[in-house]
């Protein structure tokens, strides 16, 4: 089990290996899953949406460029939010297209796309469009967040590391980051580092369904297991949205070995 000490004093090492990525063995924390979260770091509006759509916590403050809030920039921008909160993704991903096509620096245009593109794991594709962002703002929390969930889906926990540490880095109260970086750390092996970083996660949000279900798992795979600490944070989990494990309610049973854990979380109700 790696230190907290050590693990920190990693994370540096890992900022090393961002432009080459790199891979790893999967472990048994629980994933994320894709998520989709609109960005609205860079809009130069302050209105919302006539449709309410999940956001990534505080706005983060990226200057918006000139021509950010040109009338047909903004009218395209609104339409792509509209398509993205009915889960319409082609629809979404043509407006934000239609965003670059009047203006090819639209920060927020090319995250979404990146999200986009994520979702409908276009890995490639999915880079393009956040290597650009990150030319454009390369201190953008949202930016690293989205570049951090690409690599971890592709299983390349270094770069995923370095990601989201940089996220914390830029964004110390980022919730979800915190959760990431700790799944990454569990996936690695580095279990006192991911048990500090999840926690962290619910201190920030104590309703997170993810980070309370990645602890459950963090805590059978101790040696020995701690049953106490992950009946309690499974069962949260349950509370709060997460569907039930088979495995996991099989290794919290009395008398039980803790074998085949989940290599996936359930989604939750509602995508933090």
């Amino acid at each position: 089990m790696v230190s907290s000490a050590a693990w920190k004093l990693a994370l540096l090492g890992a900022l090393g290996v961002l432009l080459i990525g790199g891979g790893g063995k999967l472990r048994h924390c629980a994933a994320d899953g894709a998520e989709l979260v609109p960005f609205r770091g860079v809009e130069s509006f302050d209105s919302r949406p006539e449709l309410a759509v999940q956001e990534e916590g505080p706005r983060l403050g990226v200057p918006a460029a000139p021509m950010e809030g040109s009338a047909l920039v903004l009218d395209q921008l609104r339409l792509a939010v509209l398509a993205l909160g009915r889960e319409d993704l082609a629809g979404a991903k043509a407006k934000f297209l239609q965003v670059l096509e009047l203006q090819a620096d639209h920060l927020s245009a090319l995250v979404n796309l990146g999200w986009i593109a994520q979702r409908e794991k276009s890995w490639v594709e999915a880079e393009e469009y956040l290597k650009r962002a990150q030319k454009l703002a390369p201190d953008n929390a949202a930016v690293w967040l989205a570049l951090g969930v690409v690599a971890l889906e592709q299983k390349r926990l270094e770069f995923a590391h370095a990601a989201f540490a940089q996220v914390v880095a830029l964004e110390p109260k980022h919730a979800r980051a915190h959760r990431l970086l700790g799944l990454t750390l569990c996936r690695k092996g580095w279990y006192s580092g991911a048990e500090e970083e999840l926690r962290r996660s619910l201190e920030l949000e104590p309703d997170d369904a993810g980070a309370h279900f990645n602890l459950a798992v963090l805590y059978l795979q101790r040696q020995p297991a701690a049953r106490e600490l992950a009946r309690r944070h499974y069962y949260r989990a349950l509370d709060l949205g997460s569907a039930p494990d088979t495995s996991i309610a099989n290794s919290l049973a009395d008398n039980a070995s803790v074998s085949s854990l989940p290599q996936s979380a359930q989604a939750p109700v509602s995508v933090h």
